[in-house]
């Protein structure tokens, strides 16, 4: 019954976050207030600190290696440096993943996540009025880059646009917003009789076939990753303007 309802309504799936979202003064003294004995509290106070400083210092080390390997190619200055270096394009290389490997790394542990294939296309369904236009120049980007580096650290679920640039994400968290959206519904309108004239036309198929054909996955894969993942998993039904009826 729950497979069927969810096939039936806009579902979507959100993995939990490994985050606690309160303050850490706070949970730190809410966690030594259990403890009865004050000298105990005191050890634990001073763990507390250890493992503060231990992180911190482990933050500062990654940032002093990152700054050190971005020199090498900051783009005002970063020239000269490697001219001094007399360094092969091999050594360029090398050097260059290590920034990558460095810089992921540091974002992984500030709870960034690169964003999916998946959570691209939900991004762009929503369709939002307040959207700052972005305009990308690939021609002038590396597409070596960031392919070199995938191969070495295979990510699952990949946007197309990831050989050229990657989108980190925060957190999730749930819209909402009540109105009585004219201008989107104006949209909406325009974007149904479009619709209804590829259907009659049928160029809908040709064009769903090479969209499906693009992207296509591994049906199997999907279903071992899902059950293995579904069960620490939220589920939440996404009510959008295209699936309502408009009055």
């Amino acid at each position: 019954m729950e497979e069927q309802q969810k096939k039936k309504k806009d579902v979507i799936r959100l993995e939990r976050e490994s985050v606690i979202p309160i303050l850490k003064p706070k949970l730190i003294m809410t966690l030594a207030n259990l403890i009865e004995h004050s000298s105990d509290r005191a050890e634990f106070l001073k763990l507390c600190k250890r493992v503060e400083y231990t992180i911190r210092a482990w933050y500062l080390l990654q940032f002093e290696d990152l700054m050190q390997l971005f020199s090498l190619f900051d783009p005002v200055h970063g020239t000269e440096k490697l001219e001094q270096q007399n360094l092969t394009s091999d050594e360029i290389d090398i050097l260059e993943q290590n920034f990558l490997t460095y810089l992921f790394q540091v974002m992984d542990k500030s709870n960034f996540k690169i964003a999916t294939d998946d959570e691209i296309e939900v991004a762009h369904s929503g369709q939002y009025l307040l959207n700052l236009p972005i305009t990308v120049d690939e021609s002038k980007l590396d597409k070596k880059l960031l392919t070199r580096y995938f191969v070495e650290h295979p990510c699952e679920d990949l946007p197309d646009f990831a050989d050229k640039y990657v989108i980190f994400r925060r957190g999730i968290g749930i819209d909402r917003t009540t109105n009585y959206f004219f201008m989107e519904k104006v949209d909406m309108l325009i974007a149904r009789l479009w619709a209804s004239l590829l259907r009659k036309t049928r160029l809908e198929r040709v064009l769903s076939s090479k969209s499906n054909a693009r992207r296509k996955k591994d049906p199997k894969k999907d279903d071992e990753f899902i059950s293995e993942t579904e069960q620490d998993d939220l589920y939440v039904e996404r009510i959008r303007l295209q699936n309502m009826e408009l009055r």
